[in-house]
């Protein structure tokens, strides 16, 4: 089971339980396609709850160095290419 830096005091249970399926779902992209338009929704889910520029960079680079995958860069992509 991976293991995500996140700030678990900042967020509810249910919150943090999305934030870890945004981040499965991001790092699945590396194994196997993904609906676009489910992982933009889970996206924008992700978003409303971080709503916090910083915090997402820091999620980001902690993605990235786990996984090499970045969250930035992949909804980028999806995003030009709807």
């Amino acid at each position: 089971m991976q293991e995500y830096k996140i700030d678990y005091d900042m967020f509810n249970v249910s919150e943090i339980v999305k934030i870890i399926e945004f981040f499965r779902l991001i790092e699945s992209l590396k194994t196997k396609k993904v609906n676009k338009d489910l992982l933009i929704n889970k996206y924008n889910e992700y978003r409303k709850i971080i709503n916090n520029k910083a915090l997402e960079k820091k999620y980001d680079k902690m993605l990235y160095q786990k996984s090499n995958i970045s969250i930035y860069q992949t909804m980028k992509h999806y995003i030009e290419n709807s």
